[in-house]
């Protein structure tokens, strides 16, 4: 009997690890790269990360590789000539999931459908860019 206890404890702890800390670890890295921001808020930050994510919904990629990627886009918001075509991103992003009935992109709460916003985004000039630049990144680290 206390085999079985001990085998369904280290079972019980696994898919906590799996299921719960990992995401959890991987919200709090992403939460401490939007409070380091210099030039876009915590909103737009939240925006930009959870859109690269849907572009690329893989578990395994860790989220300092997307913060990685994504710093430089918080450096082109403090640059005047390159800081209104991100933000003008960014409001096409969030205005897309307004028109569905959300707050903001990040307010769309069912995944499936974010990604297929995320999707859909991407096939405008500007977003399929940023797919692109993404992609580079994430396959370069």
């Amino acid at each position: 009997m206390h085999l079985l206890r001990s085998r369904i404890a280290t079972l019980a702890a696994t898919l906590f690890t799996a299921f719960i800390a990992t995401p959890c670890v991987a919200a709090e890295a992403a939460d401490a790269w939007v409070a380091g921001l210099q030039n876009l808020t915590p909103a737009q930050g939240r925006t930009l990360m959870k859109f690269a994510r849907d572009l690329y919904p893989d578990e395994r990629l860790e989220e300092s590789k997307f913060t990685a990627c994504l710093s430089p886009y918080d450096a082109e918001a403090g640059d005047p000539q390159k800081r209104e075509p991100l933000l003008d991103s960014l409001k096409q992003i969030d205005g897309a999931a307004m028109r569905m009935g959300y707050r903001d992109y990040v307010g769309v709460t069912h995944e499936d459908e974010r990604i297929r916003l995320s999707q859909m985004l991407v096939e405008g000039r500007s977003l399929r860019q940023f797919k692109k630049s993404v992609g580079q990144c994430l396959e370069a680290n």
